[in-house]
């Protein structure tokens, strides 16, 4: 385990306990829609301080290997853009039913999602042929659509 995923699941619980201590005004009773939208984008966001911080890492350290050519995507991006996408449908139509969610609930559930996107963060949907794979460096692939 790196220090980095170390440094991550330190963060998980921390996060967790300032969403339960912090009465920073989040919505007791938000809509079906906005919670996914919101659980989405806490996914992505948690995939872009990864992404930054290894993109910071690669430049520090020299490495030769060639980028790989391949038609996939990341599992944490794939989930998360699906989120947002889905989430501003039910938003923009009647199915954004109010859910009732105390702090203690919005806690767990920032420390599930996070949870979830260290779970997943080294996974990619390969396109062709279609499949989930583990990939613990996927930042050197080139993603295109055709061959």
């Amino acid at each position: 385990m790196t220090i980095a995923e170390k440094v991550e699941l330190t963060l998980i619980p921390v996060f967790g306990a300032i969403f339960w201590l912090l009465p920073i005004g989040l919505p007791e009773k938000p809509g079906s829609g906005r919670l996914l939208l919101v659980a989405a984008a806490i996914l992505l966001f948690q995939g872009l301080i990864r992404d930054i911080w290894l993109l910071r890492k690669s430049k520090l350290s020299a490495k030769t290997d060639p980028p790989v050519r391949a038609q996939c995507i990341c599992a944490e991006s794939l989930i998360g853009i699906t989120g947002v996408v889905v989430g501003i449908s039910m938003l923009a139509s009647d199915i954004d039913l109010p859910v009732s969610i105390s702090n203690d609930t919005w806690s767990l559930l920032v420390m599930t999602i996070l949870t979830m996107g260290y779970g997943i963060k080294d996974y990619v949907v390969e396109l062709n042929p279609l499949r989930i794979r583990r990939d613990k460096d996927h930042m050197n692939i080139i993603f295109y659509w055709k061959r």
